[in-house]
This record gives structure tokens, sequence and C-alpha cells, in this order.
């Protein structure tokens, strides 16, 4: 607490507000929700009410009531016609001046002094709330008391909103905050429903809070969020401490609840694909395409890796990414058995880049081991390397490799002058070569036309065909 002088027209003032108090003290006291016969606000209006009438505040100047000894000493106060010292009483909600007197605690003379400030006068029962869990509910249009766990109802909430300037509309039996994206239900008491979305910049609970005061937040706001749910359904203590505190807001407290559960989640070893959670790498390779790695493989590695995995969007690429450094061996050995460990090891690039990289040089090797045609002069070895390369290399490479090692060769540059042709690509190149290279090419583009349209399954007899014509 600080303490400072104040100016006489200030004094003067707030001992006028102080009379007006006690032309009507029991106006303090909030209206009971629940109360019964031991209700702790109808008792004190009671008392309030016969202290107005016998105008006896002295007796209660020293009594351990902390809201009936405030009361006396805020009378003595006004009758003193003096308050030359003033305190500052800081909160989680602000700071707010008043007159310190007596042994009062602070808090309780705050609420009393300010007893027509919808949002000060509740601290006069913060004792209350303290020593017998009473809670209480203020806000512009509604002064409420609760001594049995009682919400105050939709209305109160929704003037509260009002006064905190946070726009809001009704959905069903839920207040809803406007918004799009995830989002996250508060229940207040399990009663009152409200909903809040991942890019609302308020804070819902701490402005409730505001106006409101009880002696367990923790109990009186539930948090429900689907995101998960089924998988982890936690919340973590220090981000719901923060928002409570106000020191963070909706949004961000959302979305430090979704990585939390992420988190765990993936600790847990369940998979996860935006929305939807897996909680067994069976379900979760069956549902999503895998094109590199087999079913079996690809459930082998997830074994082995022993965690879970978080993505927005299924991508094999991201799954093989997380899960190589602690199986790729296991899954390029399922792949391609004869790769030694040492192959492995030299490969560069991402999974993909190396499962394409070994799958093209097996692939190259295959048509290569199934191509059995022997080249019967240097020409012929032209011919057969170029259709090698168009099955292995393809199109475009063959063809900038045939031209370079075509030289100036009639026969090559016929066979050369037949890829382009049968490929399309010879319309605007016909200059380069003469009629005797043009004529050799009409006669062997047939056979060389069915070997690139069938494969090197044809390739023997084709080329045994062209053997006429090429020495």
């Amino acid at each position: 607490m600080r303490l400072k002088s104040t100016s006489k027209e200030k004094q003067k003032e707030f001992i006028d507000r102080l009379r007006n108090l006690f032309e009507d003290p029991a106006s303090l006291v909030p209206d009971c929700v629940d109360g019964g016969m031991f209700c702790s606000f109808n008792s004190y209006r009671k008392k309030v009410e016969s202290l107005a009438n016998s105008q006896a505040y002295d007796k209660f100047t020293k009594n351990a009531d902390q809201f009936l000894s405030g009361l006396s000493e805020t009378y003595r106060i006004m009758e003193s016609d003096s308050a030359p010292i003033f305190g500052m009483l800081k909160t989680p909600y602000g700071s707010i001046e008043y007159a310190k007197r007596g042994v009062t605690d602070d808090t309780v003379l705050v609420g009393i002094q300010h007893y027509d400030n919808p949002l000060w006068r509740m601290l006069a029962f913060s004792s209350l709330a303290k020593t017998k869990g009473a809670r209480v509910y203020s806000s512009t249009n509604f002064y409420i008391g609760s001594c049995k766990n009682t919400s105050p109802g939709k209305g109160f909430f929704e003037d509260c909103l009002k006064d905190e300037g946070i726009q809001y509309q009704e959905e069903d039996d839920t207040i809803v905050l406007p918004g799009t994206g995830r989002f996250m239900e508060v229940l207040h008491l399990g009663t009152v429903k409200f909903r809040f979305y991942d890019n609302s910049t308020t804070n819902l609970v701490h402005s409730l809070l505001r106006h409101m005061i009880t002696p367990d937040i923790g109990r009186d706001f539930s948090f429900r969020s689907d995101y998960l749910s089924d998988l982890v359904s936690d919340i973590p203590s220090q981000s719901l401490t923060m928002y409570f505190s106000g020191k963070i807001n909706d949004r961000t407290f959302l979305r430090e609840v979704n990585e939390f559960r992420i988190n765990e989640a993936v600790k847990r070893r369940f998979f996860i694909v935006g929305e939807k959670g897996y909680t067994s790498i069976a379900e979760f390779v069956t549902e999503n395409e895998f094109k590199y790695v087999p079913e079996n493989l690809i459930t082998e590695a997830l074994e082995n890796y022993g965690k879970g995995i978080y993505m927005e969007a299924f991508s094999e690429r991201k799954v093989l990414e997380t899960i190589w450094p602690a199986s790729s061996s296991l899954i390029m050995k399922g792949l391609f058995p004869d790769l030694s460990d040492s192959d492995i090891k030299a490969l560069k690039g991402s999974p993909t880049d190396q499962i394409d990289s070994v799958s093209e040089k097996s692939r190259i090797a295959e048509i290569k081991s199934d191509i059995e045609v022997k080249a019967w002069s240097p020409d012929s070895q032209y011919l057969i390397d170029v259709i090698k390369d168009y099955f292995t290399l393809g199109r475009e490479k063959a063809l900038r490799d045939a031209e370079k090692t075509s030289g100036k060769s009639h026969v090559r540059k016929a066979i050369f002058y037949t890829f382009l042709d049968c490929l399309g690509e010879a319309k605007n190149r016909e200059w380069q070569f003469n009629d005797t290279e043009r004529d050799l090419s009409w006669k062997i583009k047939p056979y060389i036309s069915r070997i690139l349209e069938k494969g090197t399954s044809v390739m023997a007899q084709e080329i045994e065909n062209i053997k006429v014509f090429i020495r």
C-alpha cells in the first residue's frame, strides 16, 4: 500500500459520497441467489439495517468481522469530516484509492468506500469469500451473492461483457465470442457456457473475473476443447495460471492447450493428421496412402521409431523425414536387400530422394541386364547405346548424348535422324541431314519405332532386321 496526501476539495467530495452511503448502507449487501436460514449476506443485511436504525456504528470498530469493522471505520471517517491521507491499493484488475483507517483489511475498506462502483463494491466481501467460501458477482445492472456455489446466470455474464465492451452473440444456450477456427468452451459452475475461437484477442475469463469474487477460480471455471480430446484431454496448469491472471489472451491460451495436447499425444505414440488422431500404427498406416514404402515395412519402421508424429496434412515425405534417423537402414534394406551399409551412408538428399536414386539405379541396371543384344560394329554399338540411353536416361538426355557422339559418320547421323523422326523432333532439323542419311533413316525407322513403342522385349528381333542396313 502506498499513502499520499490529498486536497481539501477531494476530501470534501469523498466525504459527501460517504454520506450518501450511510443514507442506505444496506445497499452495500448483494442479493443472495441461494441463501437460506444461515445465509451470510442476509445476516449482514439485518445487522447493517440495525446499525442504520441505531446509528451505533462504533460497536464494531475493533470487531474481528472485517466487513462490520470496515463499515464502522468508514462511518468514523465520515463523522470526522476529514480524510487527509489516502492509500492506493493495487489489484490484478487495476489500482484504486481509498481512505486508510484502523486495522481493517484494505481490500474490504476499498469495497465499502467505493460502494457505488460496479467493479469495486464487491471487494467489501472479499474476507467472506476467504473464510466461508461465498461468491459475489457485480456489474452495472447486477449485484448478487451466493452462499452455495450457484452461478449468477447468463444475464449477469452478458451484462459483464457489455461493461467490458466485448462483443458476443447467443447460439442456443451458449454465449459466443465472434471468431473462426478451433474453439474452446468455458463453463461457469457447470451451468453458463461460453465459447471463444483461436483468433480471439480478448481474455474472456480474466474479463469476467473483474466482476467476481470467488474462493476458487479453478473450481468455478472449467474448460472443454474437442481438439484431440479423445487422445489427451488435459489443460496445462502453467497456461491456465497465466490465462487466469490475464498474462495471455484467448488465442494464446487455446493454442498453448492445443500444442500441449499435440506434444503429449506424440509422447504417447499417437499419430495426428490435422484434426484427426490415430491411436494405433495400423490405423494410421491403413488410412493414409504410402507410395514409397509398403505398409508392412512402414509399420515396422514406425514401431522402431518409438514415438508418435504430428502433421497438419498427411505427407509421406514428412513421415519418412521424421523417422529416417532411426529407421533409414531398416527401410532401405527392406526396399533394396542388396544394398550395403556403406551404400546407405553414401546416399545424399531427403529420404524420398535417396529412395528415388537407388530405385533409378536399380531400374537402369535391370534394363541393361535385360538387353542381351551384342554389337557387330562401331555403328551398331552406337545404335544399341542410344536405345539403352532412351530407356534408362530418358528421352531428352538420350537425344543430347546421341547428337554429341554421332560425329561425322553418315550411318550414325542417319540413326540419330531416325530417333528424331520417331520422337517428333525432326521437322525443323531436316536441313542438317543429306539425302543418303535420310534414305537410310527411312529404311530403319519402322524397326526403331517398334522398339521405342513396345520396349526392350522386342529389341533383339528388331535389331536383327536392322542388320541388313547397318554393317
